[in-house]
């Protein structure tokens, strides 16, 4: 139902609207905007600067806590020195060079001791992107113009960079890669600062280090992540570490959660998003979401490809199950209705799937939404720790939701666009298309095989029958 003296909009014009590429009908006076994933301008592989400085944002692939990362590349040399605070607790200064590993102590604006841990880790490839890689399209997120770029094939990452600057401004990975260091051991980076260099003093520290450092007594693995490192005891960068996260990304706090209360979805709204399947091989696309909780438990989302947008399918999730059908062709003639995903997400699925606050972003942040924004941790039910993370302005207006390390199929992230509250379609309007009419309701495959990606997992967030 629509609020007081506004116009309920129907779902028929909406898809039409939204074909056509013009802004979704919302109300008297409001609009709902579909993003506008075009092409990318220009379609040239970006490349980094021979030197470069950068600061992050980095969520784990397992729940945990949230790190800041301070990073200095110096390909002449080549080496990375890489800085990693816990918000809560833990850090970690390193020099990674070609041929070592070394542990920095001593204040991070004049080391005074290196350990050496041994060729560990290797200094970043001077360029993340090989000629090959292709930009899937561009849209800003947050008021940043951004494109997505990706290698050709089945690759683990994909890189957001600025449509202004050509450089970095989010990194995720289905899995931890060891290049670019440290910072593939995170599921995905924001870069708060991510500019070019004239000089470092890289050369230097890796020759300081190389005539005196000490040889590591405590035990690491082949290859030790970020995480590892940080549990190895560092008097100097602990003592530092609340100053420096304050300098690195200021507004960025743990101790503000403790105000911020957990989120709950609205009974009724209409959302845009960009999402990014979990196929890292298939393209993002935008798509239009609905939902209705009190009249008809049904979560509408229509899914669009191309440039007009086209309508490719339909998912509906209803209580306890949820069908998704794929159009075969550009007059949107419906394929087979299988009846194989999650049902409708709860109003409260963030308390039900336990989700904690790790941090939050002041509204006037680097990485802010114009708005204070939590950062939430929600561990996946029966597979932890596995995680969930997931980002809300303190008013509660969706701004991301990624699930780390993903498994089978589905939505690997959603970067929410336009939002709506309160707003949603006629209840008759959520009836299932004609050809999921005949499915049994009570679950399964719809031709009686093929994978099911609804499980127990899964019940923790959504109406499914586990």
């Amino acid at each position: 139902m629509a609020a007081s003296g506004r116009q309920t909009p129907q779902l028929a014009t909406l898809i039409v609207a939204a074909t056509l590429a013009m802004p979704l009908p919302a109300g008297a006076g409001e609009t709902v905007q579909l993003p506008a994933f075009k092409a990318c301008n220009p379609t040239t592989v970006p490349e980094l600067p021979k030197r470069w400085h950068a600061v992050g944002l980095m969520m784990p692939f397992q729940l945990g806590q949230v790190d800041v990362g301070e990073f200095d590349y110096d390909g002449a040399v080549p080496a990375m020195r890489a800085s990693v605070y816990g918000l809560k607790s833990g850090a970690v200064d390193l020099l990674i060079t070609g041929n070592d590993t070394y542990v920095l102590e001593g204040p991070h604006s004049h080391p005074t001791r290196c350990t050496s841990l041994g060729a560990k880790l290797r200094p970043p490839s001077p360029q993340w992107l090989s000629s090959g890689a292709f930009c899937a399209g561009e849209t800003p997120i947050t008021g940043e113009a951004l494109q997505w770029w990706q290698q050709p094939g089945f690759d683990i990452a994909r890189y957001w960079i600025t449509s202004k600057s050509r450089l970095p401004w989010r990194t995720s990975y289905l899995r931890r890669t060891l290049d670019p260091a440290i910072i593939g051991d995170y599921a995905m980076t924001y870069f708060a600062q991510f500019t070019p260099a004239s000089e470092t003093n890289l050369s230097a520290l890796q020759t300081f280090c190389a005539a005196g450092a000490r040889p590591g007594t405590q035990a690491v693995g082949e290859t030790p992540t970020a995480r590892e490192l940080m549990a190895v005891p560092n008097r100097a960068a602990e003592t530092e570490r609340e100053a420096r996260i304050a300098k690195l990304i200021p507004g960025l706090s743990n101790k503000a959660c403790a105000a911020m209360t957990l989120v709950q979805w609205p009974d009724r709204f209409i959302m845009s998003a960009i999402v990014t399947p979990i196929k890292i091989d298939d393209a993002p696309y935008p798509t239009f979401i609905y939902y209705d909780w009190a009249g008809s438990r049904t979560m509408v989302v229509l899914p669009f490809h191309s440039h007009p947008p086209l309508q490719q399918g339909v998912l509906s999730l209803k209580d306890r199950v949820g069908y998704r059908l794929h159009f075969v062709n550009a007059i949107r003639q419906a394929g087979i209705c299988r009846a194989d995903i999650p049902g409708v997400v709860k109003p409260d699925w963030m308390k039900q799937a336990g989700c904690e606050c790790q941090a939050v972003l002041a509204a006037n942040s680097a990485l802010g939404a114009g708005s204070e924004t939590q950062i939430l941790s929600c561990p996946i039910k029966h597979q932890a720790p596995r995680v969930m993370w997931s980002w809300y302005t303190a008013q509660g207006r969706p701004i991301l939701f990624t699930e780390a390390a993903p498994e089978g199929g589905g939505v690997m992230l959603a970067d929410y666009y336009d939002w709506l509250p309160g707003q949603t379609v006629q209840p008759a309007e959520f009836e299932l298309p004609n050809a999921c009419q005949g499915l049994d309701m009570s679950g399964g495959s719809a031709d009686g095989g093929g994978p099911n990606f609804s499980n127990r997992s899964c019940s923790g967030c959504h109406s499914t029958q586990w």
